[in-house]
This record gives structure tokens, C-alpha cells and sequence, in this order.
């Protein structure tokens, strides 16, 4: 399996994710939504981002600097 930055940076990169982002209702788009359903990186990279969003809801508001 890839590391969390390599997947990270490839998903960043992606030319189909970046047109499908820009474009909502374009082909790319289409694209993006079926390709992401079944590729095995995509869902690493979203089981990475869901648990970190965890860690910082355990964590909590930043106090302010003041």
C-alpha cells in the first residue's frame, strides 16, 4: 500500500480530480465521482482525513494567543 503523503500528494496532483473540481458539471467531473468510488488510494486518502478530523475534535478549540 502507498504512505499517507504519497497518497496525499497524488490525490493533490490528480489532472481528472482538478478538472472535476473546477468544472463541477463536467465529464471530468463524472469521471472523478466514478473513479474515486473504487480506487483503493482515494479511500485510504479518506480514512486518513476522517481520522484526523477526529484527533482534532477530541482535541478541541485552540486557545487564543493573548
Amino acid at each position: 500500500m502507498l504512505e499517507c503523503g504519497v497518497l496525499k500528494a497524488h490525490c493533490a496532483n490528480c489532472p481528472i480530480r482538478k478538472a472535476g473540481m473546477a468544472r463541477p458539471r463536467s465529464i471530468f467531473a463524472r469521471i472523478h465521482a466514478w473513479h474515486s468510488a473504487w480506487w483503493p488510494a482515494w479511500k485510504a486518502l479518506q480514512c486518513d482525513r476522517r481520522a484526523e478530523a477526529q484527533v482534532h475534535r477530541m482535541r478541541g478549540p485552540v486557545p487564543e494567543a493573548g
